[in-house]
């Protein structure tokens, strides 16, 4: 009995390896659960405990964020992500999108790739080893593979790729609320239908034609829900109808050129990947290939997505229709003023101020309608449902003929609201240098008593008559006027609710 008990002793105990998973197969197992079928069966069919199965349903959102992201192969076993995972990030999607565009890719090439990605990144301790690489080919599933012959000798239509493989690709992985498209355009801040007859049959330039030219950058997502705010680009860095002002409806930047630069692009993508940071989204915002918009560094909540240089523009839906809707709603009202001046045989004067004010009412009333109907005619297809929207607003207003004959001005015979509003649509808005030294003036920085400060001139010489700033008692008495004025239409809850906040904004201010 001795020796029994000691030959059981010296049997090697054989321990039962846990099984792993793969992503795949923990889908499958959530599914299960998911539909009804029991715990037990599920854990008997998979060789796996059932504390094993409950740990998976714990890490259900981890699990499906891992598969439906594609950031990882769904043969993975493990969700180990790397230390440099917005490199990595960067790296998988130039790798999707040379494979959409049939370009062969190997390791050296994705170990250059890698080192470039890094160092825009700002990731300057990296260096991509070999051990680095394979360890990323394994996360991802990567196999290099010999590119076949006849492949290669087949000329692709780079559009028909954007559009069948690369930008559904985006629109798979960002929700349309959180897919944007900027653009700029230029502006011509004061020109009248009176003045249009020097710029008719004419390519306008910088500064030849028109003194007061201002670049726009326009920018919306594309369920029509959210428009980022207007990036009015000046001359003038420190406009003497900016004097006194602390804060403006639009975010001002200013050079001598009045255009969109590398510096001014990326203070903007900084600006605006803080303000989606605190809103905890990952947005993907589409722009042009150019020199004024470079790949920003560290940006943790935009992702940049660059339409290729190839593209026409019809891929870029703010020129679809809501640029063309915000300038025809702009020409609306500066005509308007233009007139009213004319009837009560006062001179008329318009601002630069004027002008920011004007464009933030009129891009508040650009329509979600028209956003949508914008980004279909650019081919962004949503791929997480269809858009119930199916027409855009039809800008009409004002008869120009009639209204200018009744205040006694002569228009130019035949001219559209449209042709008149589309006349600055080939203003220079970007600097065709890699850097903007030659175009960008520094910012002035805001001082304690305003905005901005200056006794520069204005454009044609003369200085703007400096108004006094209104004192609280003033604003106080204004107030009470338009509650007046208001309360005696049919006003909205939410119209009774912005006076209320205006009304408390104002009595919290100390008396000046």
């Amino acid at each position: 009995m001795a020796e029994a008990s000691a030959d059981a002793s010296t049997l090697p105990v054989t321990v039962k390896k846990k099984k792993s998973l793969s992503i795949e197969e923990k889908i499958d197992i959530i599914n299960a659960v998911e539909s009804g079928k029991k715990k037990a069966e599920i854990a008997a069919e998979y060789g796996i405990k059932k504390n094993s199965l409950s740990s998976i349903m714990k890490n259900k959102d981890k699990v499906l964020e891992a598969f439906e992201s594609l950031r990882f192969d769904p043969k993975r076993k493990r969700l180990r992500t790397a230390f440099y995972t917005d490199l990595e990030e960067a790296l998988m999607r130039w790798y999707r999108i040379a494979q959409c565009l049939n370009v062969p890719v190997n390791g050296p090439m994705l170990r250059l790739k890698a080192n470039d990605f890094a160092q825009k990144l700002g990731h300057n301790d990296f260096k991509c080893s070999n051990g680095w690489l394979d360890r990323f080919k394994s996360r991802y599933g990567l196999v290099f593979r010999a590119q076949p012959i006849e492949a290669t000798g087949v000329s692709v239509d780079p559009s028909t790729v954007w559009y069948q493989n690369v930008l559904p690709y985006y629109l798979n992985d960002y929700h349309p609320k959180n897919v944007f498209n900027i653009k700029e355009t230029g502006l011509l801040y004061r020109m009248l239908p009176t003045n249009t007859f020097a710029f008719k049959g004419e390519t306008c330039s910088v500064g030849k034609l028109c003194k007061d030219r201002i670049t726009l950058v326009v920018g919306t997502n594309m369920d029509g829900s959210e428009k980022l705010p207007l990036l009015v680009i000046g001359k003038k860095r420190n406009p003497h109808c900016f004097k006194g002002l602390k804060s403006l409806p639009v975010c001002y930047e200013a050079n001598r050129m009045a255009w969109m630069t590398s510096d001014v692009f990326e203070q903007w993508m900084q600006k605006l990947d803080e303000k989606f940071q605190a809103q905890q989204r990952r947005v993907v915002i589409f722009v042009e290939s150019f020199p004024a918009h470079p790949e920003v560094k560290n940006l943790k909540s935009i992702e940049l997505a660059f339409f290729p240089s190839c593209l026409s523009s019809k891929c870029i839906a703010m020129k679809q229709g809501i640029i063309k809707s915000l300038k025809i709603k702009y020409r609306h009202c500066l005509i308007k003023k233009f007139l009213s001046s004319v009837e009560g045989s006062k001179e008329f004067t318009f601002s630069l101020l004027d002008a920011v004010d004007t464009l933030h009412l009129c891009w508040r009333a650009v329509t979600p309608e028209t956003i949508v109907k914008s980004y279909e005619e650019a081919g962004f297809k949503s791929q997480k449902g269809e858009s119930d929207v199916t027409s855009a607003e039809k800008d009409t207003g004002l008869d120009l003929v009639a209204d200018a004959l009744g205040a006694g001005v002569e228009f130019p015979e035949g001219l559209s609201i449209e042709e008149y509003a589309a006349l600055d649509d080939d203003l220079e808005t970007c600097e065709a240098a890699p850097n903007g030294e030659s175009v960008c003036t520094k910012e002035s920085k805001s001082d304690e008593t305003g905005f901005y400060t200056s006794d520069e001139e204005d454009d044609d010489g003369s200085p703007e008559t400096e108004l006094p700033l209104p004192s609280k008692s003033e604003a106080i008495t204004a107030l009470d006027t338009l509650k007046k004025f208001l309360r005696s239409q049919d006003m909205n809850d939410g119209l009774q609710n912005s006076l209320a906040d205006l009304e408390n904004f104002i009595n919290s201010l100390s008396p000046k």
